[in-house]
């Protein structure tokens, strides 16, 4: 099903095995985690009955990524590697870029984002798809691969990270993928704009909460489905 306002191209009607597992661990871990908003955002978000303002602890994001620089070839690894962890045939390269500058500059997951990149662009072949990128990042052998391929698929169903809380200023080592890791997460969430174009309203088909759905009154007119 898709809206007459859609803002993406349509959703693959099916979902390998493996990834319908990934989000529904993410939406019982959306459930129950707290929130965390850069400092960058600015951004204001209210309570939806209470309307008050919505308390967040800010991060300080680097000035620049850690130990690399970003750039057209490194974007269009980027989005490569982000169709084949995500499933989705057409990514919008303007979110795609506000996305890959957030990795690359959060503290915590600045090196996960480069040692991900490498690994992409490691695979034989120069286009690798969903098998090899399986293979290679998802079932990799370096935790630090697999926990940036996670965080990549959370940005974009989810538009924020998920994350152990640390607002020390400077750089960290790469997050690793350790099931023995028991401390608290966060979501870290980017701007307003980011989070209402979450892939997971798609595949739920519905609006962000806290967001307006339509057009104004939208919701006296009968939906338009494609």
């Amino acid at each position: 099903m898709r809206t007459a306002n859609s803002k993406y191209s349509e959703f693959p009607s099916k979902i390998d095995l493996g990834r319908r597992h990934f989000l529904e661990k993410v939406a019982v871990a959306s459930a129950t985690a707290a929130v965390l908003w850069p400092g960058s955002a600015k951004a204001v978000m209210e309570l939806w009955e209470e309307g008050d303002p919505l308390c967040s602890v800010h991060y300080e994001a680097l000035q620049k990524p850690d130990g690399y620089d970003l750039d057209i070839a490194y974007l269009e690894s980027f989005i490569g590697v982000s169709k084949s962890l995500t499933g989705l045939a057409e990514l919008d390269r303007h979110i795609a870029n506000q996305y890959m500058e957030r990795f690359a500059t959060h503290p915590q997951l600045s090196k996960n984002l480069d040692l991900l990149i490498r690994a992409y662009r490691a695979i034989p072949g120069g286009n690798p798809g969903e098998n090899e990128v399986k293979q290679s990042i998802w079932m990799s052998s370096d935790a630090a691969v697999r926990a940036g391929a996670k965080q990549l698929i959370y940005l974009w169903y989810i538009s924020a990270f998920y994350i152990p809380l640390d607002i020390t200023p400077g750089p960290k080592p790469p997050l690793q993928d350790d099931p023995a890791d028991t401390r608290k997460k966060i979501w870290v969430y980017g701007t307003p704009e980011q989070y209402s174009r979450g892939m997971i309203w798609q595949v739920i088909h519905a609006h962000a909460p806290m967001t307006p759905g339509g057009p104004r009154r939208y919701w006296a007119s009968k939906p338009h489905v494609a």
